[in-house]
């Protein structure tokens, strides 16, 4: 038994021993000869847009570049570029009676050429508002709404939104808030209300920021105060010198009477 296990051994180390040995090793990626030739267009450099706001243009440069990493036939090209495309709002206040104009117009516009756009507008009457919600059409399909004489009920929130009519895409939205008052209500000559340091500062003058922080007053309220704390001093005055008075001649009195 003994030998038939010893046998049995054996024939298997020498069964081993035949075989040949098999080393693995790591192959190589092969690339193929076409895409190691293969050029790539990249953008090597581009501008910011023109405008924050709406429809503008940016400049890109773009070049063909190679295995080896060399740029080769670069070229600069102008692209549309949209920012946003909501462009916050501007506040009017005119008199009623006046004539008026809101413009939806723009250099980016301009430069384009407005009859590739399409102008739309919506109006939310009696408020000051950016709530779509509230916002009725309004008829006016040109780039301006003009008032030949504004009244009151002209007053309220419109809305321009300007689209590309090569494809409808909606490139600009823009607000105006309008308030329209009558002539007796209101001031609004803001000039006229200005003090003398910020007449120098609306000009461009410089002044001392500390006198001018200070509030100014006229030499004849100084001598009101002055006045004032005179008089009720002489007031007070008066008053304790007769409760004095009284108060000795009742003592004198009550002497008197014992």
């Amino acid at each position: 038994m003994e030998s038939l296990t010893t046998r049995l051994i054996l024939g298997s180390l020498l069964l081993a021993s035949s075989r040949p040995l098999v080393v693995t090793s790591p192959k190589t990626l092969a690339i193929p000869e076409k895409l190691q030739k293969a050029v790539g267009k990249v953008t090597v450099n581009a501008t910011t847009c023109t405008v924050t706001c709406g429809l503008g243009y940016k400049e890109e440069t773009v070049c063909e570049v190679g295995p080896d990493g060399v740029r080769r036939k670069c070229r600069s090209q102008r692209l549309e570029c949209l920012t946003n495309w909501i462009c916050g709002m501007l506040h009017f206040t005119v008199f009623t009676g006046r004539e008026f104009e809101l413009s939806c117009l723009s250099s980016d516009i301009l430069e384009i050429g407005q009859e590739a756009f399409w102008f739309s507008w919506r109006l939310a009457r009696g408020i000051i508002s950016t709530d779509d919600e509230l916002f009725k059409p309004l008829r006016a399909r040109s780039h301006f709404v003009k008032f030949t004489s504004a009244q009151e009920y002209d007053s309220g929130t419109y809305r321009c939104d300007v689209q590309l009519l090569k494809n409808f895409r909606l490139v600009k939205r823009l607000y105006f808030g309008l308030r329209v008052l009558p002539p007796n209500l209101v001031n609004l000559n803001f000039h006229q209300s200005l003090t003398e340091d910020q007449r120098l500062i609306s000009e461009g003058l410089e002044v001392n920021l500390d006198s001018y922080a200070r509030p100014h007053h006229p030499p004849w309220k100084k001598v009101a105060v002055a006045l004032g704390i005179g008089v009720a001093s002489g007031v007070i005055g008066c008053v304790l010198v007769g409760v004095v008075l009284y108060s000795g001649l009742r003592v004198i009195h009550s002497s008197a009477s014992l």
